[in-house]
């Protein structure tokens, strides 16, 4: 239920701030962005804390929502996302890591071959330099662009290139990796949402 409610907030968030420019809708981008923190973090932490954080988070957005740091946050939102994504992928590039795709294709099944090491890592290297060219163009965009602009490219149009980099990888790996085993694109969706992503996201 968790997990739902926080996909559903995640959407929610870039189509307020895109439509926020047209309609005044000015607190409830920070709103969300505070539910969706509250949301990642507070089922790791016990119920006190969970309390002690959603006060915390609740000062922050009255604070924040009453001062022009709101907007910088808002604005600093769509680098920050990608520029983070950038940066888990390109330190699994590193000497002695296992890159991170090369972790979820072995997990989901994938054989340990020298064929499924030399794609996944290409394909590793591709999601890290997309992240940090979009969290590039989001803040190239923050600064120069009319608002309007950055909202809909920084906010709509850079997740929508990541998800269809994403549904071009199952159709890619299939053309690259003719031997390995599939079971078409909703089973992938499945077993990729029934891994163990902390687990993996540890191993170095």
């Amino acid at each position: 239920m968790t997990a739902r409610l926080a996909a559903a907030v995640a959407l929610a968030y870039p189509v307020s701030v895109i439509a926020g420019q047209w309609i005044e809708l000015q607190p409830l981008p920070l709103a969300l962005l505070t539910l969706l923190v509250f949301l990642a973090v507070a089922s790791s932490l016990r119920p006190r804390a969970r309390v002690l954080l959603g006060t915390g988070l609740l000062a922050a957005l009255a604070l924040f929502g009453l001062t022009p740091a709101g907007e910088w946050l808002i604005h600093a939102v769509p680098v920050l996302v990608p520029g983070l994504i950038a940066a888990l992928f390109a330190r699994s590039l590193r000497s002695g890591s296992t890159p991170l795709i090369t972790r979820y294709a072995l997990e989901m099944g994938a054989s340990d071959s020298p064929a499924v090491h030399r794609y996944t890592r290409v394909m590793t290297a591709i999601w890290a330099s997309t992240c940090a060219l979009l969290a590039v163009v989001s803040a190239g965009l923050s600064l120069f662009a009319p608002a309007t602009v950055w909202a809909v490219v920084a906010n709509g149009l850079n997740y929508l290139l990541l998800g269809v980099l994403f549904m071009l990888e199952y159709p890619l790996r299939a053309r690259f990796l003719p031997d390995e085993p599939r079971e078409g694109f909703v089973a992938y969706l499945m077993q990729l949402a029934r891994a163990d992503h902390r687990r993996i996201l540890r191993q170095p």
